[in-house]
């Protein structure tokens, strides 16, 4: 079972955040990030974190330090891998980027190869930390740390196939 964290604070926002992640997830529950229990992480098989809308901070409150000892495997998504940053204390950095942008994967790995069009909607990223995957104009936007991949970008707009990839992912 894959679990969605939701990281609106606004429930309509989880139309356009969290839905999509439910139709291409596939076997999923919902939680969202102020309501997640130890028993949701252990029951999972994987864990996907929600991106949210532009100015919601929220979700940066909630307790993420189960991040750092998890075994599962995470995919964060914008606000989610900007929680992946947080509770390995990468700090976050202000980097507005709004719309389509061109990708370059620098690194072999499971969910992306090549280069595409991604879809941004940020205006905070970590770019330190991490072993970088993919950039944009020079930037890490596809990062990973043990288990745990982050995206800058929106693959639930238009690289749907990311997520696919990692919900079959071993």
């Amino acid at each position: 079972m894959i679990l969605i964290i939701s990281t609106c604070a606004d429930k309509l926002s989880e139309l356009e955040f969290v839905r999509p992640l439910q139709k291409l997830a596939g076997k999923s529950a919902v939680k969202h990030c102020s309501h997640v229990t130890k028993n949701d992480i252990a029951g999972a098989d994987k864990i996907i974190i929600s991106g949210t809308a532009l100015k919601d901070f929220g979700y940066l409150k909630a307790d993420w330090s189960w991040l750092k000892t998890t075994t599962k495997p995470v995919l964060g998504i914008c606000a989610g891998m900007q929680v992946i940053a947080q509770a390995f204390d990468v700090a976050l950095e202000d980097f507005v980027t709004i719309g389509p942008r061109r990708v370059q994967v620098v690194a072999e790995n499971p969910l992306a190869s090549g280069e595409f069009e991604a879809y941004f909607l940020h205006t905070k990223t970590a770019t330190k930390g991490f072993d970088v995957l993919a950039t944009t104009d020079g930037t890490p936007c596809m990062v990973k740390r043990q288990q745990l991949y982050g995206c800058i970008f929106h693959p639930e707009v238009m690289n749907e196939e990311l997520i696919k990839r990692f919900v079959k992912s071993a």
